[in-house]
């Protein structure tokens, strides 16, 4: 599976992370100081030092850094065997997946400073036969590693494998629902029965190894289809003994009908969020993370968030290419890090393009150096009705003509309760 609870590749279902897109609990802006639990990797002095002076940077707004990204997507691999209705599905020319050398490469000049390694973005994770090797590589560097999966590809050897070296710090899961009509009308291809025995599998194994990691994270792009299905979804979850759910708002793409946004349906949401939430407190176990209500995000509107992703965060996408956040895809990249015409990231990092997004990102007086910048639901949150009107919006802002805004390559990607 793809998978952003707000936006992504190939692979990388469209769905808004507040997570969709933002990786769990280690992501950008982490603080150097962290209470270590059971289990945890211990980061090293230079991952504390480059997190205090990333922030910094930050704070200051600095085009020119000293510091290093925190937090590294690399997409391994544009391969899925799910063709999921909200996914954006762009291309890459050349290479389809990440080679054990190109992830060597990265992983020398951005994991000695980063604090997480993200396998998120693309494809199908499970789908990369050498997956436990390129874990193997993050864990030499003490990094938390965050992994997506949509659950349909584990397989038992490979699951001990993972968890008895301590290769996944967190394993994220797809589930967008309680009833298998519903997930499985989402994500074209799925079987919520055999996602559901693959989960107990891992969560059977990690018992038998007698480790707390992977943490198991559920991931719900919440729309009208799925909305009325989170109070038993968080049940499920909860009586299953996982340790969080990631709610975030579905972005409208690839003809989906605006009215499954719930910016539609608001008064329903929140009945459903209080419901679900009074649910959750019967698990203490259980983290449930809602995102703001519409209502809630209509300040960002006047008093936009300032964005960090310039500073802390960088994706690989498997060409190599270097793309700067999650609303990039093909409309953005920074340049190349490996192949023919590869550069060091050190010098791409403060590159006149990156310098000029930092400069333009948060100061609403300038033209933006990305067009999206002025707009992004990142810093100005959802309770914009343009947010809620489709994909067209994000290609119209970065200059993309109409015939590249359905990024379907699957024709499975058409669900009939999804479509327009």
């Amino acid at each position: 599976m793809r998978a952003r609870s707000t936006p992504l590749p190939r692979g990388r279902p469209f769905a808004s992370s507040s997570a969709r897109r933002k990786p769990p609990e280690f992501g950008v802006g982490c603080v150097a100081a962290r209470k270590v639990q059971p289990g945890m990797r211990v980061h090293t002095a230079r991952h504390a030092v480059n997190t205090a002076l990333n922030e910094v940077e930050f704070r200051l707004q600095r085009p020119v850094v000293r510091s290093m990204p925190q937090n590294v997507d690399i997409v391994l691999t544009k391969a899925c065997n799910l063709a999921c209705t909200f996914c954006v599905d762009y291309e890459t020319p050349g290479a389809k997946r990440i080679s054990l050398e190109n992830f060597e490469k990265v992983a020398r000049q951005l994991f000695p400073t980063a604090r997480l390694v993200s396998m998120c973005s693309g494809g199908e994770p499970y789908l990369h036969k050498g997956l436990e090797d390129l874990l193997r590589i993050a864990r030499r560097y003490q990094l938390e590693t965050w992994v997506l999966s949509n659950g349909m590809l584990l397989k038992e050897d490979r699951v001990r494998t993972i968890v008895r070296e301590g290769l996944i710090t967190l394993h994220g899961f797809s589930v967008d629902g309680f009833e298998a009509p519903t997930v499985e009308a989402i994500r074209v291809g799925a079987n919520l029965p055999t996602i559901l025995e693959n989960i107990r599998m891992l969560l059977r194994i990690r018992d038998e190894e007698g480790k707390s990691e992977p943490r198991i994270i559920m991931r719900y792009a919440l729309m009208r289809s799925n909305l009325d299905e989170l109070p038993a979804a968080v049940h499920r979850w909860g009586e299953m003994g996982i340790d969080r759910i990631d709610c975030n708002y579905v972005v409208i793409c690839n003809g989906i009908d605006h009215q499954e946004s719930l910016y539609f349906h608001q008064d329903r949401m929140q009945r459903v969020f209080v419901e679900a939430r009074t649910i959750a407190a019967r698990y203490p176990r259980l983290a449930l993370r809602l995102p703001a209500t519409v209502r809630e995000e209509e300040a960002n509107k006047t008093r936009p968030k300032k964005c960090k992703y310039p500073w802390s965060f960088v994706k690989i996408d498997t060409d190599g290419r270097v793309l700067p956040c999650y609303r990039a895809w093909e409309a953005l990249s920074m340049g190349t890090v490996y192949d023919q015409d590869g550069r060091p990231f050190s010098e791409l990092w403060n590159s006149e393009p990156y310098q000029a997004l930092r400069g333009t990102v948060n100061d609403d007086s300038v033209e933006k150096f990305f067009p999206y910048c002025s707009r992004c639901d990142y810093r100005y949150g959802w309770g914009e009705l343009r947010q809620h009107l489709g994909y067209e919006e994000w290609a119209q802002a970065v200059g993309l003509t109409p015939e590249h805004v359905d990024h379907r390559r699957d024709p499975r990607a058409s669900a009939p309760t999804l479509r327009k």
